[in-house]
């Protein structure tokens, strides 16, 4: 492997990684195309029969995300780049070992 391929590998793992981050940051705050908020769930006439009552409360609802497809794609981009980057520092250290070898078992 030439001089120059660890370093393109560790620059498109590195674009990759931080393509995706800024990709699912802004698809989580583009809003998303259609409306997941409670207007599906619209409240019952109060004189309906076998009254029954269920109350849900998130305390923190700002890490709630609804997938959209940037969503999906910058996960993936961050996947891909974080793979490559492992496969960059596997090779890295197979290689250091293998400079570490006696002289007899070369």
């Amino acid at each position: 492997m030439s001089r120059a391929a660890p370093r393109l590998v560790l620059a498109l793992g590195a674009v990759l990684c931080a393509l995706g981050v800024a990709l699912f940051w802004w698809a989580n705050r583009s809003g998303s195309p259609t409306d997941g908020g409670w207007a599906a769930y619209p409240t019952l006439p109060t004189g309906t029969a076998y009254q029954s009552s269920l109350t849900l409360s998130f305390d923190d609802d700002r890490w709630a995300v609804l997938w959209t497809a940037g969503h999906v794609v910058g996960a993936v981009l961050v996947v891909a780049g974080l793979l490559g980057l492992s496969g960059l520092a596997g090779w890295s250290l197979g290689r250091r070992r293998a400079g570490r070898r006696p002289a007899d078992q070369r």
